[in-house]
């Protein structure tokens, strides 16, 4: 009877084992979720253990844990232009698989304008902007100093002061490990020379005089930076019979001493210059009508090119460097009288060594080129029709050309930044539906662009009138980690131009 008796609870206890649903495994168990919203790709982690995820749906770590095991799930590595959340990442396995976490990812969007010296005077003017790494840089013109203000731990720095003496024409650039070169010109000695400031990683060094002692500079420098530290800056400068174009080199220590590109007995004018990651640097400038360039490669400076001999008169040259030697030139070419203005667009071709220029690449006016050094991407911007144009060229050919800004009002020339990605930011100001002069912004990620939905569709201070074009109120754009900046100077309501900012973040 015992052993019947035996049998008959061991079948009420398979009996009731079978009612819950079976017996409990004993581990480990399986840590996992779903993810919604992803449109790139995600890395989470919880001790020690990382999984990467690449599309929206479940996922699972790698490494199962034991039961009464703690968890904490964290977003490690988000999306580049998106923000990710986490939901019920935290807890204690309880004999069974957590299945129950949830992400759910975003677009990151514009924070709204921010003023970042509400201290100063007003008058802002020529503002720039940069990355140094994923810090946001915005410097700007001010009663004759030029200013720099950072953003870190959640808010901008105040505005510090750079200069000694009378000071212009700021130039910003960083790049993603943390470098940051800000130049700028003053007048030392009697004459107006450059300036430049370094830092890494917000760890400021100079400032050290770039130009040549007791020769004027006459022109706004241009700067261009690489992702392996290294940076150009050209600008125009008297010889002391002539306006020659100068170009600087930055090796992440020391700027090497001025190298007059531009011929002797001539005046030169309107410097462009680009530096790839091989330290390599291209720089452009006029004379008279004609268009020139010059190529340094393995450390040695080419004999200048005549890109366009002349005959209508030309603005502006815009230049690009990838790391493979390609070399482009845009510049403006205005016709005498009603006709419609062209760009020109000049290549280089390393294998022949020969340059090839397109007198009517587009029509229209104030081309801006904005790439990629590493992955030859390119980006040009140009207004036409009233418009703000681009077209990028990527896997070896030009993209149809796409309108950017919103349709009633004429743009301003535009400023453009691309990341490693091709990726890519361009701002410019036009009016709002009132009549209010604004800035806006487009946005280019995952290959397609984001743009104002109208007129009032912008990033600056409504109501207010941002500094116009003409008098060095053009817009800046910086793109770096994922994130875009936006600087500008705009009335704060009083009449006095402040510098201001909105983020991508």
């Amino acid at each position: 009877m015992r052993k019947r008796a035996g049998l008959l609870g061991a079948a009420l206890l398979l009996a009731l084992l079978a009612a819950c649903g079976g017996p409990k495994a004993a581990g480990p168990y399986t840590l996992g979720g779903t993810v919604s919203g992803l449109r790139g790709t995600l890395v989470l982690e919880t001790d020690g253990q990382t999984v990467t995820v690449a599309q929206n749906g479940p996922f699972a770590f790698p490494q199962k844990l034991p039961d009464g095991g703690y968890y904490r799930v964290r977003v490690k590595t988000p999306p580049l232009f998106e923000r990710c959340s986490v939901t019920n990442g935290e807890g204690v396995v309880k004999g069974a698989d957590v299945t129950d976490v949830a992400v759910t990812c975003q677009d990151k969007a514009w924070q709204g304008p921010v003023e970042l010296e509400p201290s100063l005077a007003g008058g802002a003017a020529r503002v720039r902007a940069a990355f140094a790494g994923d810090v946001p840089m915005v410097a700007w013109e001010e009663g004759s100093s030029v200013y720099l203000s950072t953003l870190s731990f959640g808010g901008w720095s105040l505005p510090a002061r750079v200069n000694v003496g009378n000071a212009a024409y700021p130039a910003l650039a960083g790049n993603p490990e943390g470098r940051a070169v800000l130049t700028w010109t003053e007048v030392d000695g009697g004459v107006r020379r450059v300036f430049a400031l370094s830092s890494y990683r917000e760890s400021w060094s100079g400032p050290e005089a770039v130009s040549t002692a007791g020769r004027a500079v006459h022109s706004e420098p241009r700067l261009s930076m690489n992702a392996s530290d290294r940076a150009a800056l050209a600008w125009i400068e008297d010889d002391g019979a002539n306006d020659r174009a100068a170009v600087a080199l930055y090796d992440g220590h020391h700027w090497t001493s001025p190298h007059y590109v531009s011929q002797a007995g001539a005046n030169a004018g309107d410097p462009a210059v680009a530096v790839n990651n091989s330290g390599d640097v291209l720089a452009a400038w006029k004379q008279g009508s004609r268009v020139y360039a010059a190529l340094r490669t393995g450390g040695v400076w080419g004999a200048p090119s005549e890109l366009y001999t002349g005959g209508l008169n030309t603005s502006m040259p815009q230049a690009f460097l990838d790391d493979a030697g390609r070399a482009y030139v845009a510049w403006d070419i205005q016709p005498p009288g009603p006709g419609n203005p062209a760009i020109a667009l000049a290549s280089y071709n390393p294998q022949s060594g020969m340059w090839t220029s397109h007198l009517n690449f587009e029509y229209g006016w104030r081309p801006v080129l904005a790439g990629d050094a590493a992955s030859g991407r390119l980006a040009f911007f140009w207004l036409k029709d009233g418009a703000l144009w681009v077209r990028v060229y990527e896997d070896g050919d030009w993209q149809d050309a796409e309108a950017l800004s919103p349709a009633g009002s004429n743009p301003g020339p535009a400023s453009a930044a691309m990341d490693a990605a091709g990726n890519l930011v361009v701002a410019w100001q036009q009016k709002d539906s009132d009549g209010v002069r604004q800035v806006y912004a487009a946005f280019r990620q995952y290959g397609g662009w984001i743009k104002p939905a109208g007129r009032d569709d912008f990033l600056s201070f409504p109501g207010r009138d941002v500094r116009p074009p003409g008098s060095f109120g053009n817009p800046a754009a910086a793109i770096g980690e994922g994130r875009a900046l936006v600087a500008w100077s705009q009335d704060d309501g009083s009449g006095r131009d402040r510098s201001s900012a909105n983020l991508y973040w």
